[in-house]
């Protein structure tokens, strides 16, 4: 961690931001020394919607995918100010495109693969546990094991493409969020 730039205390201290570079660094780092292509997506296989904050309670109480996803989008720079996600519909498609600005250059295979893991998860949750996007790609080359992506992403994951991002139907969108609270109760007074 040291190596990378973050102070390990630190990191106790709860809502406090870390540079996203030092996070993308550790990440690399991590994959390399334990000889795992994959921690950005082992990581991402444990972030559920709770890991948002508070503003997953907002998004819970979104009534489709449509707008949870819009909400998302709108207040990430509260919990990554480095993430950009970007949402576009054409011919019945819609893709989610998460890109990183590290403030200048450095190697973020492991955070592109931790954001499009993690909203892939977020998807899952809004859609159904089985809900499987029309495709998922990332613009850099495959691992040399791709057991994970296919174990998350089905076989629909592709690389070297010319983004990286989620595709899925835009009737997807207008489903409802199954991930959204119990209604609330109105309180009755008595007389």
């Amino acid at each position: 961690m040291r190596a990378s730039g973050l102070d390990p205390a630190g990191l106790s201290v709860q809502d406090r931001w870390v540079p996203a570079a030092a996070v993308a660094d550790l990440l690399e780092q991590c994959a390399i020394s334990s000889g795992r292509e994959d921690i950005g997506l082992r990581l991402a296989e444990r972030r559920r919607l709770a890991n948002l904050g508070p503003l997953s309670l907002v998004v819970r109480e979104e009534p489709d995918v449509r707008s949870a996803i819009r909400t998302m989008t709108r207040y990430e720079h509260m919990y990554n100010e480095a993430l950009h996600t970007r949402v576009t519909e054409h011919a019945a498609i819609a893709t989610i495109r998460p890109s990183l600005d590290l403030g200048g250059p450095g190697e973020t295979r492991q955070s592109i693969e931790l954001a499009v893991g993690i909203w892939h998860g977020l998807l899952r949750g809004f859609l159904e546990p089985t809900w499987h996007p029309l495709e998922v790609r990332f613009a850099h080359s495959a691992p040399h094991d791709v057991t994970t992506h296919h174990r998350m992403f089905s076989t629909h994951v592709s690389f070297d493409q010319d983004f990286d991002g989620i595709l899925m139907y835009t009737t997807d969108l207008d489903a409802p969020n199954r991930d959204v609270g119990p209604p609330r109760c109105a309180r009755t007074r008595s007389k």
